[in-house]
C-alpha cells in the first residue's frame, strides 16, 4: 500500500467553525476515508495554525517515513500571509509584515519539496482556498478595532489579496518545482454555493467544503492513475 503523507494547516487538518459550539472543531468522521479506499496509508501530518516553518519542523520529526513508496502532499500559505491584527488594531499608522515574508516562504518550500525527493518520495501541492473576506473582517475585529483595522487595509477585499498573493507563489513554486497541482481554489471559486462551503469565520471550510477537498483530492489521483502516481482499484 502507498502511503500519502500530508503537511499542511488546519484546512486538510480538517478543521470547521461550528456556529452551534462557537468554536472551531475536527469535521466529523474526517478520516479522507475515500482516498484511503483508492488503496492509500495516510498519515496527516497537518496542523491547526502550521506554518511553511512549523511545516518543515514536523517534516524534519518524521521524514524517516517519506520513502520512495510514499506521495508527500504539501498545503501551506494560509497562516504564512496572515498578520498579527491585535497589533494592526493597536498601531494602523504603522507598517506591518505577513508572518512569514514571501522571500522565507519560498525559500523554506523550496527546502522543503528538495528534502522530500531526496529521501525518495514524490511531492504534490495543493493551493490555498479562498477566503470570504467580508466574514474574516468580523472574526479579526473581536476583541479589535474594526476601524483601526479597516484603516489599515484600505478595504476589507484587502484580506483576499493578501491572500490571493501567496496563492500565486504557491502555484508558481508548483510550476519551477515541476510539483504536480491540486487545484483546490478552482473548485472552490466556480462553485455556486461558495457561501456554504466557507465557515462563518471566513477561513475554514464547512463540513460541504471538506467533502469538495475530499472529492478533489480523490480525482486528482484518480486520473494520475498509471502515472508516476500509482492508485488501486477500490
Amino acid at each position: 500500500m502507498k502511503k500519502l503523507i500530508i503537511y499542511g494547516d488546519s484546512i486538510l487538518r480538517g478543521i470547521t467553525y461550528s456556529e452551534q459550539l462557537g468554536r472551531h472543531k475536527l469535521c466529523a468522521g474526517y478520516r479522507l476515508e475515500s482516498v484511503g479506499a483508492l488503496g492509500y496509508e495516510i498519515k496527516n501530518r497537518c496542523r491547526m495554525g502550521a506554518t511553511i516553518l512549523r511545516g518543515m519542523d514536523i517534516l524534519d520529526k518524521t521524514l524517516d517515513e517519506c520513502d520512495k513508496n510514499s506521495v508527500v502532499l504539501f498545503e501551506f500559505g494560509g497562516n504564512d500571509c496572515d498578520h498579527d491584527w491585535h497589533a494592526v488594531s493597536e498601531h494602523p499608522s504603522e507598517r506591518h509584515a505577513s508572518h512569514i515574508s514571501e522571500q522565507t516562504f519560498t525559500e523554506c518550500y523550496k527546502k522543503a519539496i528538495a528534502k522530500v525527493r531526496a529521501a525518495g518520495a514524490e511531492v504534490i501541492m495543493a493551493n490555498m482556498i479562498p477566503i470570504d473576506a467580508d466574514r474574516y473582517m468580523q472574526t479579526i475585529s473581536q476583541g479589535n478595532s474594526y476601524e483601526n483595522i479597516l484603516s489599515w487595509l484600505g478595504d476589507p477585499s484587502m484580506l483576499y489579496r493578501f491572500q490571493e498573493h501567496y496563492n500565486r507563489i504557491v502555484e508558481r513554486l508548483s510550476l519551477e518545482t515541476g510539483c504536480p497541482l491540486i487545484d483546490l481554489r478552482s473548485e472552490f471559486l466556480l462553485s455556486h454555493d461558495y457561501k456554504a462551503l466557507i465557515s462563518r469565520d471566513g477561513i475554514h471550510p464547512t463540513e460541504a467544503g471538506h467533502d469538495l477537498i475530499e472529492r478533489t483530492l480523490c480525482d486528482f489521483l484518480k486520473s494520475r492513475a498509471g502515472g508516476t502516481l500509482c492508485t488501486q482499484s477500490a
